[in-house]
């Protein structure tokens, strides 16, 4: 049993009112979703990410999960994996469907240029490599309002506090980039803040130049501080592994992963302090 989990954690039924089915969003725009693994030559959370894509959670590789999640996106039309320094393992791992794009000593605005070089898509979702309950309504959701926003640079969730930084520990969720935004980023890579903390949002409001960032408001339901569904350490990953065995399906949404995590109060203090 994972640390933090109550002994009486049990399966819990979820209700059909918790259930949400699938947005049906529309927009005229194209877009890819980026799995990104960070430098994996580099010491760091990058090597974090790299040590648990190649562990299985629920019969899959952290990254066939991923990949699957965001593929079920319907706004997405490919999905793309890329790293600096790749291992042979994820280069020939043949995803179907999937590209796999390695470029090494590269900044990830560089990165997720290339794909975007490579789809001629208008826009990227970025998603790091440590999101294995990634949210296919969630980036719906995001994608359609990028396609109904003119002028638009950037589209990610907040919290009610007006914190997207937030959104990492969450872990459902990825930033959407206007492609020609991130090739204006990509010509001033070395004056943006450190590449470690990962959010395109605070690249974007500290790089040279203005930018136009539009924030949605986070589900009231995970509006907390006590869900955590990022992996960045083992604790994360027992918790993981735990909400998987738990979940009553494969392909759970973000309502029944709240609802499940809600009704364990050991596991939400547990994640609350890692939040802190």
């Amino acid at each position: 049993m994972s640390r933090g989990i109550c002994e009486t954690w049990s399966r819990i039924p979820v209700s059909a009112s918790a259930k949400m089915e699938k947005a049906m969003p529309t927009a005229t725009t194209t877009a890819i979703a980026v799995i990104d693994l960070g430098d994996v030559s580099t010491t760091g959370s990058s090597q974090l990410a790299a040590r648990f894509t190649a562990r299985k959670l629920g019969g899959q590789t952290l990254i066939n999960r991923m990949a699957r999640r965001l593929s079920e996106c319907q706004l997405v039309e490919r999905v793309y994996v890329v790293g600096a320094g790749l291992p042979a393992t994820i280069l020939t791992s043949g995803f179907a469907d999937i590209d796999c794009i390695d470029l090494p000593a590269s900044h990830v605005c560089e990165r997720l240029c290339e794909a975007a070089d490579a789809s001629n898509a208008e826009w990227v979702v970025y998603v790091p490599a440590n999101r294995p309950f990634i949210d296919p309504t969630l980036i719906d959701q995001m994608l359609a309002k990028a396609g109904r926003t003119n002028s638009c640079d950037y589209v990610g969730y907040r919290t009610g506090n007006g914190d997207p930084v937030a959104m990492d520990k969450l872990g459902l969720t990825g930033e959407a980039c206007h492609a020609d935004t991130l090739r204006r980023l990509r010509r001033n890579v070395d004056r943006l803040v450190d590449q470690q903390v990962g959010s395109l949002a605070a690249w974007l409001m500290t790089a040279p130049g203005a930018y136009h960032l539009k924030f949605i408001p986070v589900p009231e339901k995970l509006n907390r501080d006590d869900l955590r569904f990022s992996i960045e350490s083992e604790e994360d990953w027992d918790d993981a592994e735990v909400l998987c065995e738990t979940m009553p399906e494969a392909d759970s949404q973000w309502q029944e992963l709240a609802q499940l995590v809600l009704a364990n109060p050991c596991l939400r203090d547990s994640m609350a302090d890692r939040n802190a």
